[in-house]
């Protein structure tokens, strides 16, 4: 069964999968070394001058418990062999080098050599903390170059842990806090030799680094966001005008000015105890934007729309802000031990600054998440009050200096987003499953094990089509390692010289924007940067296209959000993943595979004199492929010169695949509803999909939800469409469903019949499609199409 084969893949939550203590029959000793046998092809090796060993998580690797690979060892003084169905280790003794360690398997009918300090520029990369000041391809922010990932054309990858932090298990209730490591000379290395089964690589990667947990539902709609300093009634002026025009949207986004922004102490110069400009940071309801802060926040809700908040959380807490006297209150009740600004040190005091400050400085209490007793109180009196108020989820847009000043080695950026996220996982604890909102926030990537934390905001990259032709291949590439949730500001946020938006470019990039993970437009604060859709009136009806293409998708993106947190294989794949062993497949990165059954190209070049885009196509063999632009069949295994108006976006799905669609008019995926569309491309033979659904908001969902098989089979004019009965259950699952079946490729309204009954068929010329509509009927009990086309 569909739904049991899912349950048996399914832990309690993806997010507490933490069992760092390897099962003792898959580890071998030998002298100062330690090996421990994950799988078949994943080895992990610790060497220790002392012979003492690691068994807490490690940033990036959280699970080592896993089923016991068959293997044999043999030893050799204070060397050993081992060997698995996959791969042959073979340690001699001494520090890790190229002299005493190497591991062996085949690739390719080849014998593939793997020793410490290997040529590793074949590795495929995973992805980069920022793309703020990013041009284009060649111009990565310097200061923050490509990670390597877990996937490599010579087949095998090192992950090393050897300097990152560890997580060390604690009675309080966040269950662990971080720790250096007691000793710096160690070596912590995992090996993957998975040669091209890149795939499998993922999957495995997913069961020692934690899974990607599913977001909420309403992730994948349209988000707004703007840095501009709104009104409470310009904003909500927004919100009611994408009603008005019946544009679907789910999520607003308040940009940092939000907060108090001191601009009298910004303008002299007046900076923090730890250099930072005053403002960047803030917690303090800027009333003249904002002057009813929660009546604003549920007023938005009243328009199903869900609210973030913008913060740049780097400098503490300054004396300016209303709710410095809790946070000291709070943070002084939890310690005794408090370094204060410079030249004061307060140890269990009243009062947490005093004396006369620097000139132009102001006492703040310093930033210091890596301190329990901080971040508790910082959460308790500044956080959670302002969530109460109606604060959905926040965009840590972190930015300031990338190294705790307090934890040696530890990144900022990666401590906050594992802290901001598992506040919401402790904070459910007592809760039940279902009544717990499922933790999210919207942040920037922080190193290996980013992925558990969701959501990645790349940065501020330039507004070029250079940018636009880079972003398919940068998120593509970051599925390796398990970071699928990059959100980029489509539109493109800033350039050197402002220039109003070309509307053709803005266009595109919604475009593109249907196939990314986060649809979510943006720029700086200037007012040539327009993301208003409705002020181009020449393109309004393509950008309104690319939102309504990108809701009557979710339902499928959905569907592959679920099969991210199965099997650690994120929504936009590289063609690699499918086709490790065709040179083409690494060399067309402006197209990627979104989801399994979608391939999309990114159209990013202007238009020519004749009113095209050029897209040349690589379609990988195997399959046709439907291009859906342009309504025809196309072989694979050929490269395809295509031409686009400014209304067609470049997308093909495969021969006789299974899409299931939102319903017709959708505005957003917050409410509740038993419609949806099943699209099937033409194609003969049979093919089959597992369309899922659950409440999409609950952290129920490991176990709670419900699945429904769709199969088709179409032979010469006959095609049948079985809809198979929902299985499982979740909270406020609806007992009947309205179907509609979208049939791509046909040129007539077929005859279609559901038990001897004929369905109400429609037919579109224009894009060749014909719509036959089921009756509302109990989701529980099949449905069997016959249409004769």
């Amino acid at each position: 069964m569909v739904l049991a084969g899912w349950m048996a893949l399914s832990g309690v939550l993806a997010f507490a999968e933490d069992n760092p203590v390897a099962n003792p029959a898959a580890v071998v000793k030998a002298g100062q070394a330690r090996f421990t046998v994950l799988t078949d092809r994943l080895i992990r090796m610790e060497w220790s001058p002392e012979g003492v060993f690691e068994d807490n998580a490690t940033l990036a690797i959280v699970n080592r418990n896993l089923p016991v690979p068959q293997f044999t060892v043999k030893h050799s003084g204070s060397g050993v062999t081992i060997k698995t169905k996959a791969l042959t280790l073979v340690y001699k003794g001494g520090e890790f080098t190229p002299g005493n360690l190497s591991a062996s398997f085949r690739l390719n009918g080849k014998t593939v050599t793997w020793t410490p300090g290997a040529d590793a520029s074949a590795n495929l990369m995973g992805t980069a903390r920022t793309l703020d000041g990013c041009s284009g391809p060649e111009h990565i922010n310097y200061t923050d170059p490509m990670e390597p990932g877990i996937l490599s054309r010579d087949g095998w990858a090192i992950v090393d842990e050897s300097t990152r932090h560890l997580f060390v298990k604690d009675d309080s209730d966040w269950g662990s806090w971080v720790a250096e490591r007691p000793s710096e000379n160690v070596k912590d290395l995992y090996l993957f030799a998975y040669g091209h089964d890149y795939k499998a690589a993922l999957a495995d990667y997913a069961k020692v680094a934690g899974r990607i947990p599913l977001p909420p539902k309403f992730v994948f709609g349209y988000w707004w966001s703007k840095y501009w300093p709104y009104t409470d009634d310009e904003f909500l002026a927004l919100g009611y005008e994408f009603r008005k025009r019946q544009l679907p949207i789910d999520v607003m986004v308040i940009d940092m000015e939000w907060h108090e922004v001191w601009e009298g102490a910004a303008r002299r110069g007046c900076r923090d105890d730890h250099g930072e400009g005053i403002g960047w940071t803030g917690y303090t309801w800027n009333q003249d934007l904002i002057a009813d802060p929660e009546g604003f926040l549920g007023e938005v809700h009243s328009l199903h729309l869900k609210t973030s908040l913008n913060l740049h959380p780097a400098v503490g807490i300054i004396p300016r802000e209303k709710v410095y006297p809790a946070f000291v209150k709070d943070y002084l009740s939890r310690t005794t031990d408090y370094d204060g600004p410079e030249g004061y040190v307060y140890k269990g005091g009243e009062e947490i600054y005093g004396g006369p400050a620097k000139p132009g400085y102001h006492a703040s209490v310093p930033y210091r998440m890596d301190q329990q007793a901080w971040a508790d109180a910082y959460f308790n009196s500044i956080i959670h009050p302002l969530e109460k108020q109606g604060v959905d989820f926040w965009w840590l847009d972190w930015q300031q200096y990338k190294e705790s000043r307090y934890v040696k080695g530890l990144s900022n950026t990666f401590w906050i987003n594992h802290i901001f996220f598992n506040d919401k996982v402790r904070m459910a604890k007592g809760l039940k499953a279902d009544e717990s909102p499922r933790p999210m926030i919207y942040h920037r990537w922080g190193g290996l094990g980013s992925h558990r934390y969701q959501l990645g905001f790349s940065g501020d990259t330039q507004i070029k089509w250079e940018v636009l032709g880079y972003l398919p291949e940068f998120t593509a590439t970051a599925s390796n390692v398990l970071y699928g949730y990059w959100g980029h500001d489509l539109g493109g946020h800033w350039q050197p010289k402002e220039e109003a938006t070309d509307p053709e470019l803005f266009t595109r990039w919604l475009q593109y924007g249907v196939f990314s993970p986060i649809f979510k437009t943006h720029s700086t604060r200037s007012a040539l940067f327009e993301r208003r859709i409705w002020m181009f009136p020449d393109h309004y009806e393509y950008m309104k296209d690319a939102l309504e293409l990108r809701y009557a998708l979710t339902p499928y993106i959905y569907d592959m959000a679920r099969e991210a947190y199965e099997t650690g294989i994120s929504l936009c794949r590289p063609l690699y993943y499918e086709y490790p062993d065709v040179s083409e497949a690494y060399t067309w990165k402006q197209e990627y595979f979104f989801g399994d059954r979608i391939l999309a190209a990114t159209i990013c070049e202007p238009m020519g004199a004749d009113g095209t885009s050029r897209r040349d196509v690589w379609l990988p063999a195997g399959t046709q492929w439907y291009d859906m632009a342009h309504h025809k069949m196309l072989p694979g295994g050929t490269v395809q010169k295509l031409r686009y108006t400014i209304s067609e976006n470049a997308w093909f799905v495969k021969a006789g695949a299974i899409i299931p669609l939102a319903h017709e008019g959708i505005q957003n995926l917050q409410e509740a509803t038993n419609a949806w569309r099943i699209y099937i491309a033409p194609g003969k033979g049979r093919s089959t999909c597992v369309h899922y659904e659950d409440d999409g908001e609950s952290q129920a969902y490991p176990t709670d939800f419900a699945t429904t098989r769709i199969s088709k089979n179409a032979t010469g004019s006959t095609l049948t469409v079985e809809i198979g009965p929902r299985e499982g259950s979740y909270k406020g699952m609806a007992d009947t469903r309205v179907l509609t079946l979208v049939l791509g490729g046909v040129d007539r309204c077929p005859s279609a019949t559901l038990d001897g009954a004929a369905l109400e068929c429609s037919f579109d010329a224009a894009v060749r499609e014909a719509v036959v509509r089921l009756p509302e009927h109990a989701a529980g009990k099949a449905a069997k199409v016959s249409i004769k086309l």
